[in-house]
């Protein structure tokens, strides 16, 4: 076999279960999965092996994220104990979707106008806000609670024309960009609608120009506590921003020559990844000012970029129909798909079947240390019972019944 051939068949060996939601241009949001444990060319591979969702080119998706736990939840929540996605459609329609069975876990949110994205944040398993980003620049927040009907929360202007944005729904923040001056990428505190970063233009040209801002794709850097973010420009330009460091970007690149539709971070933070309208998708390491490589195979514009919360895999999907992985470290593609159809978001489902099974086994511990407990905490009440019983009186002192119990004490002890 050639050394190729090896580090496919070791790399099947260890690859970890994936789960892929994409949502299409028809409405469809397609389930795309693997079989690691089957031979290497099935491990390889997605397979397209159902959809949720009912036809209608209407309430295409815009984008889909994970639900996540904000500020006030409890602490044992995760995102993917929640397993819940929130899909932004088109025609001012957000749904909040079971990542496993495609359900809806609360009734369909409306608002009116056109938006550009949505973010889930949840305090309990029941009870869920939505912020909704619309595309005449409006930031709104609503609330429902079970079955119940939403409640609106709040809003505010962000700007007058929006065209992406990011939430960190545990800190409260939303990083937002649009086109056109006065739209330039800004932070704004959700709660209290208060501006807390508004990013410069960059210098005019040699021509003495400045082009108008044009904030394609936005993404706050991961673990910077929402200090740092990332933006890609319809003039195919990256840019990392540093809050702490200046108003204008402190890295700025030319990325291929065409719009930059989607950016991502890392899990660490210390890389994006960007990807174009002509099929570019690229890593930027931040530490050194450059672009690292290439995720190559992608043939058509991609709408959106997912990051495995391990992350080691980073997926895509756009217009050439695939769902494509790729493995962070050697930026081969280890599994793909074809969805039949264009495809308009994607995201990877984390709840699998291995994190059904160590949440299982999490839940046996638990149950067995509180089983534990319990028992060490009576045999403590029993052994004090008898030391009372003991201390009491003499032997000769306590009554015959007294002398009972407490041999029957001793028995259960022992």
């Amino acid at each position: 076999l050639s050394q190729r051939a090896v580090e496919r068949r070791s790399y099947a060996r260890v690859m970890t279960t994936l789960r892929v939601l994409a949502g299409d241009e028809l409405g469809y949001v397609r389930v795309c999965a693997n079989a690691p444990a089957a031979s290497d060319d099935d491990g390889e591979s997605l397979h397209l092996i159902g959809k949720f969702g009912a036809l209608n080119r209407a309430s295409a998706t815009l984008r889909m994220h994970h639900a996540t736990p904000n500020a006030h939840g409890d602490d044992a929540l995760t995102f993917t104990s929640l397993g819940t996605i929130v899909a932004a459609r088109k025609g001012g329609r957000v749904d909040a979707l079971d990542a496993r069975s495609g359900a809806q876990k609360h009734k369909t949110l409306r608002v009116d106008g056109e938006i550009v994205d949505a973010y889930g944040s949840c305090s309990s398993a029941t009870a869920m806000d939505v912020i909704v980003v619309h595309a005449s620049g409006e930031v709104s927040t609503h609330g429902v609670e079970g079955d119940g009907d939403w409640k609106r929360r709040g809003s505010f202007t962000a700007m007058a024309n929006a065209l992406s944005a990011d939430v960190d729904t545990r800190l409260g923040r939303i990083v937002i960009g649009g086109k056109d001056f006065g739209n330039d990428v800004m932070i704004y505190d959700i709660a209290e609608g208060k501006r807390l970063y508004k990013a410069k233009p960059p210098p005019v040209n040699w021509l003495n120009y400045r082009a108008p801002p044009w904030v394609s794709a936005t993404c706050f850097a991961s673990q910077s506590e929402c200090v740092r973010f990332f933006v890609g420009t319809g003039e195919h330009r990256f840019r990392h921003y540093d809050t702490r460091e200046a108003k204008r970007a402190v890295l700025e690149l030319d990325m291929g020559n065409a719009v930059i539709t989607s950016v991502a971070s890392s899990a660490d933070g210390n890389e994006a990844y960007v990807a174009n309208a002509r099929g570019l998708f690229e890593i930027v390491d931040l530490r050194a000012g450059r672009t690292r490589g290439k995720f190559r195979g992608n043939s058509g514009s991609i709408r959106q970029i997912a990051v495995h919360p391990d992350g080691m895999h980073v997926a895509c999907g756009g217009l050439d129909q695939y769902v494509r992985v790729y493995d962070v470290k050697t930026k081969r593609a280890v599994a793909s798909a074809y969805a039949k159809q264009a495809l308009t978001s994607i995201v990877f489902d984390a709840y699998t079947p291995e994190v059904e099974a160590a949440n299982a086994k999490s839940a046996n511990k638990k149950a067995k240390k509180s089983t534990k407990v319990e028992t060490d905490g009576s045999v403590k009440k029993l052994k004090k019972k008898v030391k009372r019983v003991v201390a009491s009186d003499s032997e000769d002192d306590v009554p015959k019944k007294t002398k009972k119990t407490k041999k029957k004490l001793k028995m259960r002890i022992e």
